[in-house]
């Protein structure tokens, strides 16, 4: 029994020692996990605070299109009232009604002049 006696005896100390090892890998892996986390958080702020400077931008940019596009209708409105303006509504005549215009207007294009 003497034998059985000093191996358990070994077995205690390592089965000791791998306790000690354990709590020590425990300890360690705990204060890597909390900066690890430290770690991950920082950088989503960082992350979080692109997001909001590109979000910034969008806005501008998109009250930016906004702005031209109605530059754009409204340029657009009075182009198409100047071309309504500028055209001119002629009634259609036969040939016969025609010439009577055109005489009519060659007649009304002469200068009297009095003294």
């Amino acid at each position: 029994m003497n034998e059985r006696d000093l191996i358990i005896e070994r077995l205690e100390k390592k089965l000791a020692e791998k306790e000690k090892e354990i709590k020590e890998l425990k300890r360690v892996a705990g204060m890597n996990v909390e900066e690890m986390k430290s770690e991950i958080i920082s950088e989503i702020r960082k992350e979080l605070e692109k997001v909001r400077v590109l979000e910034a931008k969008v806005s501008e940019l998109n009250k930016t299109v906004e702005s031209l596009m109605d530059e754009i209708l409204y340029l657009k409105s009075e182009l198409s009232t100047r071309e309504q303006k500028s055209r001119e509504i002629r009634e259609i005549l036969s040939p016969e009604e025609e010439s009577r215009e055109t005489e009519e207007k060659e007649d009304s294009d002469e200068i009297i002049v009095v003294d």
